[in-house]
């Protein structure tokens, strides 16, 4: 597999998302392998041949994990890249409120030792 320059890298996050993200900028100003490396990750994941998602619902997956994890620049970058993409305003607010749903259900799962103490 031929990798990518760190050059070409930052073109090609910079197409997907508008702007090179600003931790991207910053890893690339300590060491600019990380670019590469950042690529390769994605070839095997979200680029992946073996990813049976479509590039909008993948995005959407990313978003919902960016979102669970409260990382806001990925939570950014990924908002627009939909946008550019075509998603809709409903499609984006639904990965929302499901991924609140799901953080609100871990802390009813997290809270099981005090329900069964509370018996």
């Amino acid at each position: 597999m031929q990798l990518p320059t760190p050059e070409q890298v930052e073109m090609m996050m910079t197409q997907k998302f508008g702007e090179l993200p600003e931790a991207i900028k910053s890893a690339k100003e300590v060491d600019a392998s990380f670019l590469t490396e950042q690529a390769v990750s994605s070839k095997f994941s979200t680029n992946s041949e073996a990813n049976a998602l479509d590039a909008k619902t993948t995005t959407l997956v990313f978003l919902a994990a960016a979102l669970a994890r409260g990382n806001s620049e990925c939570i950014e970058v990924n908002t627009k890249a939909l946008l550019k993409m075509g998603a809709s305003k409903e499609e984006i607010l639904s990965v929302v409120r499901i991924v609140r749903h799901a953080a609100f259900s871990g802390v009813v799962g997290d809270a099981k030792a005090i329900f069964d103490l509370l018996k």
